[in-house]
């Protein structure tokens, strides 16, 4: 009876890990290919975000932990581990100083959502861009920092659906 449940347990964690890596296959391709976006999609007042950004010398890396969310429909979950591209230390500090507020709004975002939009690369970078911008609402009307968008970026470090 307890080798029974051991091989099972064994079984689940093999195709945890398995999955993990195709997910990990997948989203390592999309990050270096490059994928074209379709603007259709999304609003003009978003695109401006990550259109007119120069790549940074040194970015700096904000880790947001892990978020598990039950998607709409009820019967699956998504996890997703999250870092946000920063330019600027002030406003990466700032946000330090929030995270609390920060997990709130990038929970409220996921759990938006539904398993067919996680399934769809396009619903992914739309995401990415309603997190830049809410968790760029969480920063003052006039900043002591200079650069007027310093979310440069949202990555996805892990984005498993189960």
């Amino acid at each position: 009876m307890a080798e029974e449940g051991g091989g099972k347990k064994k079984l689940i964690l093999i195709i945890v890990a398995v999955v993990l890596l195709i997910v990990i296959g997948a989203v390592a391709f999309f990050l270096l290919s490059g994928g074209e976006e379709e603007e259709g999609e999304i609003p003009e007042e978003e695109l401006p975000v990550t259109e007119t950004v120069e790549p940074l010398e040194v970015p700096l890396f904000l880790p947001l932990e892990s978020y598990v969310v039950n998607l709409k429909d009820g019967r699956r979950y998504l996890k997703a581990t999250i870092q946000l591209m920063m330019s600027d230390p002030a406003a990466m500090a700032y946000l330090q100083g929030r995270m609390v507020e920060v997990k709130d709004a990038v929970l409220s975002e996921m759990q938006t959502l539904s398993a067919e939009d996680v399934a769809q690369s396009e619903a992914r970078e739309s995401l990415k861009l309603r997190l830049i911008n809410v968790i760029s609402g969480l920063f003052p009307t006039k900043p002591e920092w200079e650069d007027p968008e310093p979310i440069r970026k949202v990555l996805f470090e892990e984005f498993v659906i189960q």
